[in-house]
């Protein structure tokens, strides 16, 4: 009788480690999945603040042979020397991810110059209104109002925006039925940049 009862319990526990462990084999996958993602995420968070940090020391009006006055409506301020060094210092904040144009991926900076009455003196480059884009595939999010408007009234300044981004593929891929394959991602960060201050 004793045996009898001890092995319906083992029976009992093999049925029931059989209905639970793929439910947890999901929830794990679920979790390593979900934590690829949040590092991906925070690592383009980290990034683009470290391009816009190293950037708030440049000048994009700087060229090799010239310097272009931001007052000048002429000027057109998207000099390789600040741009390129930039655009350099995201991709080595960024490892070991990087960004891949085929997918949409883009890197976008722009400098705005914000009067002290809160209006904007102008955005730089003037030749990509929209920001200059490494693989043009993506535009700025940051708009004219929006940069006046969070800025608001403070003695005119010069700002710098880094913005990212970035199309995370599931690394398992066990949860396409859920979430897209591919998940896009965005991050900016705004910086002072002192070169395109207006200075009124």
């Amino acid at each position: 009788m004793a045996r009898r009862v001890e092995g319906r319990r083992r029976a009992q526990s093999i049925v029931e480690l059989a209905i639970l462990l793929p439910l947890f084999l999901i929830l794990i996958a679920g979790l390593t999945e979900l934590g690829f993602a949040i590092a991906a995420y925070l690592s383009l968070q980290d990034a683009v603040r470290e391009a816009a940090r190293f950037g708030a020391d440049g000048d994009p009006c700087l060229y090799a042979d010239h310097q272009e006055d931001p007052r000048d409506p002429g000027a057109v301020c998207d000099s390789p020397l600040f741009m390129d060094p930039v655009s350099q210092r995201f991709d080595e904040a960024f490892r070991p991810y990087g960004l891949n144009a085929g997918l949409g991926d883009d890197l976008v900076i722009s400098a705005f110059g914000i009067r002290q009455d809160g209006t904007l003196a102008w955005r730089l480059p003037r030749n990509a209104p929209n920001g200059w884009s490494r693989f043009h595939n993506q535009s700025s999010r940051v708009t004219d109002a929006a940069i006046a408007a969070e800025i608001g009234h403070p003695p005119s300044k010069g700002v710098l925006v880094v913005e990212a981004y970035h199309h995370y593929r599931q690394r398992l891929g066990l949860f396409t039925w859920i979430f897209p394959e591919i998940i896009p991602m965005y991050a900016s960060a705004w910086m002072p940049l002192p070169s395109v201050d207006p200075m009124e």
